[in-house]
């Protein structure tokens, strides 16, 4: 399957819709992946030796938050009898036109190639095994799974490491990986899809030093940013709803967001500010007046913390700091 936007082709490989017919004459759809984690089996026939230990070690084998599905060209009574005769815990669907072998690729001469699938949530393949060997196979199944889980499971690693720094190193960045963060922010979910923001993206020395003209002393370090990223947008761009909430600052923080995790992950440093002279900067880069500047982002590569002035260098090596978060949240009344 290929997700296509207007800026962005991405390649991924997601189950298509199908529907097949379980071991109990039920129908079992691509929408039964979703919201399970699915071990996806392909095995040759029901019946055979390595078949049997294969789908009999998935049985026993407890996999917890995940469905196991086996998947054959036999008849639907072909793996009722299977099932019954080994005692199975897993669901069998039957493929006998080869639907799903021919979109996982698993056929070979006509022939099913033993092989095993791991399905997130959205029904995205994560793992793949082909040319199966039995032997030990499930527990290596499991030990992926187990990972992928806590992988998966866990708070996203980027947003937890992504940290306001400001030890930047003045060293280019690549146009591509800027590039890249514009998209990640573009993908943001906006108020009848909007998309109110609107970015001035700037890396010319000469710009850059123009706008250093409108920082206050205490942004002294954006100057080794090689990166500035101008945020703005107006109201009209986006909803104003009855209550008179104005969705263009809420929606354009959204983007924000999705740039700053996107760029931790890429290995840079992105550190947006409030401190600069608002109308300077709009000057400097051409931005309507009655457009609202709501932010300044600093981009660059981690640097050198000894650069930054004392009470920075104390910020930058403390532990981050967040309220409990029974301050925060309460649940139900």
């Amino acid at each position: 399957m290929r997700i296509s936007f207007n800026f962005l082709e991405v390649s991924v490989m997601r189950v298509k819709p199908f529907e097949l017919l379980t071991d109990e004459g039920k129908p079992f759809t691509h929408v039964d992946l979703y919201g399970r984690y699915t071990i996806l089996f392909f095995f040759p026939k029901a019946g055979t030796s390595g078949c049997t230990r294969e789908a009999v070690e998935f049985s026993r084998e407890n996999f917890e938050k995940t469905q196991v599905v086996g998947i054959s060209r036999d008849s639907v009574e072909s793996l009722k009898r299977f099932k019954e005769k080994n005692n199975l815990k897993v669901v069998l669907l039957s493929d006998p036109e080869g639907e799903l072998h021919e979109f996982f690729d698993v056929l070979e001469n006509g022939k099913t190639v033993r092989s095993t699938f791991i399905l997130d949530r959205w029904g995205f393949v994560r793992r793949e095994w082909r040319k199966v060997k039995v032997e030990g196979h499930v527990q290596e199944v499991k030990e992926a799974l187990d990972q992928l889980l806590k992988e998966d499971l866990s708070l996203n690693r980027h947003i937890e490491w992504r940290r306001a720094r400001r030890a930047l190193k003045k060293d280019r960045i690549p146009r591509d990986e800027v590039e890249t963060l514009i998209k990640a922010a573009h993908l943001a979910p906006s108020c009848m899809n909007n998309q109110p923001w609107r970015f001035v993206v700037v890396d010319s020395e000469d710009v850059l030093k123009r706008l250093h003209e409108a920082l206050p002393g205490g942004n002294y370090w954006m100057k080794n940013a090689p990166v500035l990223i101008a945020v703005h947008s107006k109201r009209d761009f986006d909803c104003v709803l009855s209550d008179n909430r104005e969705y263009f600052l809420f929606d354009t923080g959204l983007a924000v967001g999705n740039l700053l995790v996107q760029a931790t992950q890429m290995g840079l440093v992105a550190h947006p500010v409030a401190g600069y002279d608002p109308v300077k900067v709009k000057e400097i880069l051409g931005i309507p007046e009655d457009h609202v500047l709501i932010t300044l982002i600093a981009v660059g590569y981690l640097g050198d913390e000894n650069e930054l002035s004392e009470k920075h260098r104390e910020i930058e090596r403390s532990e981050r700091v967040r309220k409990d978060l029974s301050e925060i949240v309460r649940w139900n009344l």
